[in-house]
């Protein structure tokens, strides 16, 4: 549902403010970083860094629309390949496409620095299960307790967690999973549905699609409401975001003024 435009903008307007809140900083690593669109968002507010993706469509579709913005380098690569030290890491749709998440989050504990911020968004709530999950080849949903619980036995402190989608796109996913059928292949592999997963747009409704797309300024007030009100209601939506912060080290176990990774 994060192709929906009107959810990816709420999402934008709550990285926002967790940039205020929480003092997000750069430089900044994009993990599976889709068509680019976080990266390039980060980017033109002057941010620098990394997006990385192991699938070619996704880096050729980041590198078309990063063109502006010299200072964040594209790679084709897993997660697992990545060796750089960052403030701040985002897994925005990511962690339900690995298998080894619990190891994917451990990989990312290396790569921040000490007080460096992970933020990850998943989809919430095992009971929200339903076809769109299959056609993006999601492996699983997770309860907030079960994501906390593997944020620190990867060795990062939870901070908060927050619900972006009820209750408008969580009524708008119950709606439209009533009405439209899964149109995909289930016997596609996982791999290659999450390579596509950036590119393509289960929630796409022709006419109506395009209408609320283009009418973002109607958006505005249900932002605010949704964000006032509800962003603490995990146990009703289907997607939340977490953010965990990696713990300052021991002063022995740093080297030279450099923390260990």
């Amino acid at each position: 549902m994060a192709n929906f435009i009107p959810l990816k903008q709420y999402m934008f307007y709550c990285l926002d403010k967790f940039i205020a809140q929480y003092g997000l900083a750069p430089p900044f690593l994009d993990i599976g970083c889709g068509i680019g669109d976080l990266s390039r968002y980060l980017a033109s507010k002057g941010w620098r860094g990394k997006a990385v993706d192991f699938s070619q469509l996704a880096v050729d579709k980041t590198s078309e629309n990063l063109v502006p913005f010299p200072q964040v380098s594209i790679e084709k690569k897993s997660l697992f390949e990545e060796k750089g030290h960052f403030k701040t890491v985002f897994l925005w749709d990511v962690i339900e496409h690995i298998e080894r998440d619990e190891l994917a989050l451990e990989k990312v504990a290396s790569l921040l620095v000490p007080n460096g911020y992970l933020l990850v968004s998943f989809p919430s709530n095992p009971k929200e299960w339903r076809w769109d999950d299959e056609f993006y080849g999601h492996y699983r949903r997770y309860t907030a307790e079960e994501m906390k619980a593997k944020l620190i036995h990867a060795g990062l402190e939870p901070v908060v967690f927050w619900d972006f989608t009820y209750p408008l796109f969580w009524v708008m996913r119950r709606v439209y999973t009533r009405l439209k059928r899964d149109s995909g292949n289930r016997e596609t592999e996982k791999d290659m549905k999450t390579k596509v997963s950036s590119t393509v747009n289960a929630w796409h409704i022709p006419i109506f699609s395009g209408l609320l797309n283009r009418l973002s300024f109607l958006w505005v007030l249900p932002y605010k409401v949704q964000f006032s009100c509800f962003r603490h209601r995990l146990e009703n939506g289907h997607e939340m975001f977490a953010l965990a912060r990696k713990p300052e080290l021991p002063q022995g176990d740093q080297v030279a003024g450099c923390p260990r990774s």
